[in-house]
């Protein structure tokens, strides 16, 4: 026994001095375990340190906020268990074939023509899959600016990276594939959706029909910035002198779905416009009215106000029957989360939790 004592202690200055000075990173704990699924801490911290650049929180509410993000996560967990018992598995594709719709409202304002947008739709979604799974492309410009400017608004819009939103749609597909064979939340009738539009028609806003001139940047410094400001004002200045719109469009606009028309947009909700240009927009209230230029995701703007009206039905109808829907199933899933929580084990061990 002492001989071991004493050979430790002659080697522990040598293997001191091989081991390799390294600086401890702090462990990354469980935070919660749901049955056999652990959250981790992390995860937790980054959508938490994520939502604090978009929202002001004060520190005595920090608990409360973490604890809501970890009550979604034990959900997506109880979602997930339930998926895998069903065999339920949500593939790129089906992300991919959702996302699609999003896109056709998004450049549904560039593209009058339905076949040529389901077209291009079709060319995007698939190098967007492409590009998710990593897979060789051959260069394409302008079909990677679309593709940009499309994740630049709804990143914008979610405040989330698209990744992120990516994933959110699987798990809402596959919470949605649970529902329907735990609970079988049907759709809502024509009728109810018209009875939700006439006791609601007046909070839902107008219509406008519009035209506009785009002009991008050339690149991202205050020079391009400026030139492509400067630029508008001047086509501005020349439309109030007398010069007709349509022309200067035709001429001047790089929008390229919307320039061979005069740039015309058509009829469009507000709700449907990316939020910067739906802002400046609604600030137009008479026929013919022309907007000072301003910014969106897209580029430098001109809009000229061709009309407003209220919002018929057949317009919102797709809107109102996804409203009502997502209500039932929202109700529905919390009196399935509340049951399964009481099946479950689950262990949480978070400070200052606080359940919702």
């Amino acid at each position: 026994m002492k001989h071991s004592k004493i050979f430790f202690v002659l080697c522990l200055p040598i293997l001191m001095s091989v081991m390799p000075a390294y600086s401890w990173e702090p462990y990354d704990g469980i935070i919660a375990v749901v049955n056999d699924i652990s959250i981790i801490e992390s995860e937790i911290d980054n959508k938490f340190n994520q939502l604090l650049k978009f929202k002001n929180i004060p520190r005595r509410k920090y608990s409360a906020e973490k604890s809501k993000i970890l009550d979604k996560f034990i959900e997506d967990a109880l979602v997930m268990e339930a998926a895998s018992e069903e065999a339920i598995v949500v593939g790129d594709r089906r992300v991919i074939n959702q996302i699609e719709e999003m896109m056709k409202q998004f450049f549904s304002a560039q593209i009058q023509d339905n076949k040529k947008l389901d077209k291009l739709v079709k060319k995007l979604s698939g190098r967007l899959e492409k590009k998710i799974n990593d897979e060789p492309l051959l260069e394409d410009k302008e079909l990677d600016a679309r593709i940009d400017s499309f994740t630049k608004f709804m990143e914008n819009r979610f405040h989330i990276s698209f990744q992120e939103y990516f994933e959110e749609i699987r798990s809402q597909i596959m919470r949605e594939q649970v529902m329907s064979i735990a609970i079988g939340v049907s759709p809502p009738s024509k009728e109810e959706a018209m009875d939700w539009y006439r006791k609601n028609k007046n909070r839902l806003g107008d219509e406008v029909w519009v035209k506009h001139i785009l002009i991008r940047p050339e690149g991202s410094s205050f020079t391009a910035e400026r030139d492509a400001n400067q630029k508008l004002t001047e086509l501005r200045n020349r439309i109030n002198a007398g010069e007709s719109f349509d022309k200067v469009a035709r001429t001047y606009s790089q929008d390229s779905g919307s320039a061979a028309r005069g740039g015309d947009l058509g009829w469009q909700m507000l709700a449907e416009m990316d939020p910067y240009f739906a802002g400046f927009v609604n600030n137009l209230r008479i026929a013919g009215q022309l907007s000072t230029p301003f910014k969106s995701s897209q580029g430098y703007h001109i809009v000229k106000l061709m009309g407003r009206r209220q919002i018929t039905f057949e317009k919102v109808e797709r809107l109102i029957m996804f409203k009502l829907y997502n209500e039932n199933m929202s109700e529905q899933f919390k009196k399935w989360v509340n049951r399964r929580k009481k099946e479950s084990e689950i262990q949480i061990f978070m400070k200052n939790y606080m359940e919702t």
